[in-house]
């Protein structure tokens, strides 16, 4: 489905955004057979949940797309699941205890989709989601194909997963048995280390850089002096120097302009670039 000047602000957790003339929903994947009708290829990004993107103000000319493909399906005897591309993170989670399969337990605090956990290799905790991903069904964007392709086939690693042009369908996961009590007890401890040491605040997309082999992002910019740093609407935050908060009416420049001013900030005086796990998508110029 098709929908004409979708308001992108309301897509994402930032809540920045202008104007995009085309944005595609997939309920399905029979909805992948409208694609052929617009010339959509050209400029394209692939949403998921929007929970690590800001959008420029500016109008996007080219198209949106968002599986909204909600499904689990679990084989009992095997412990293999078959997720749809726009399953709800905290969802799985919740589904993995119900069946007391460990090891989903940091997902809960994830607001993320399936496809997008995929698409970067999300993870917390010492946990990575691709440990557990076996392979997943893909639209190849260029070939115009639906394809299926082992996680033994692709190159991954942290906050990063080596796929291009692909519009993820489902995924195929498999989880290890685990002990009920100690599960509840992972929830409970992950929720309340996230409350304890993260921002509550309504308006952030979770850590804005990645971690290094030697170094934490936080730690890097707490040192030097940011917490609490701001830059028109958008602020390092005081709790946890790896998260920006956006006041009500801030813009996604004001995000852009932090984030490259905390980057410049962090090299001159450490030597290190940070790497961005936010994704900026659109004009910044």
């Amino acid at each position: 489905m098709i929908n004409q000047k979708v308001l992108l602000k309301n897509e994402t957790t930032y809540r920045f955004g202008g104007i995009c003339k085309n944005f595609f929903l997939l309920d399905d994947k029979k909805d992948l057979d409208n694609f052929d009708k617009y010339d959509i290829f050209d400029e394209y990004f692939i949403l998921g949940k929007g929970s690590n993107v800001a959008f420029s103000e500016n109008e996007f000319d080219g198209a949106v797309i968002q599986s909204k493909i909600n499904y689990i399906n679990f084989d009992n005897k095997t412990n293999k699941l078959e997720l749809g591309s726009g399953t709800y993170l905290p969802d799985l989670s919740r589904f993995l205890k119900s069946k007391n399969l460990s090891d989903g337990e940091f997902l809960l605090g994830i607001p993320g989709t399936v496809g997008g956990a995929l698409s970067m290799n999300a993870g917390c905790y010492g946990y990575e989601f691709l440990d557990y991903v076996e392979a997943f069904e893909y639209f190849d964007i260029k070939s115009k194909k639906i394809k299926t392709i082992n996680k033994s086939q692709i190159n991954y690693g942290y906050r990063f997963t080596d796929i291009h042009d692909s519009i993820i369908l489902s995924v195929t996961m498999t989880f290890p048995d685990g002990d009920p009590d100690k599960i509840s007890k992972n929830m409970k401890e992950f929720t309340n280390h996230r409350k304890n040491t993260q921002p509550s605040a309504l308006y952030n997309a979770g850590s804005v850089f990645k971690n290094g082999e030697d170094y934490y992002a936080a730690e890097l910019i707490e040192n030097a002096g940011l917490k609490g740093y701001k830059i028109d609407g958008v602020r390092v935050s005081e709790k946890h120097s790896n998260f920006f908060i956006a006041d009500k009416d801030a813009k996604s420049s004001d995000l852009y302009k932090l984030v490259n001013f905390v980057k410049d900030s962090i090299f001159d005086k450490y030597d290190v670039m940070l790497q961005e796990e936010i994704i900026f998508v659109g004009d910044f110029s």
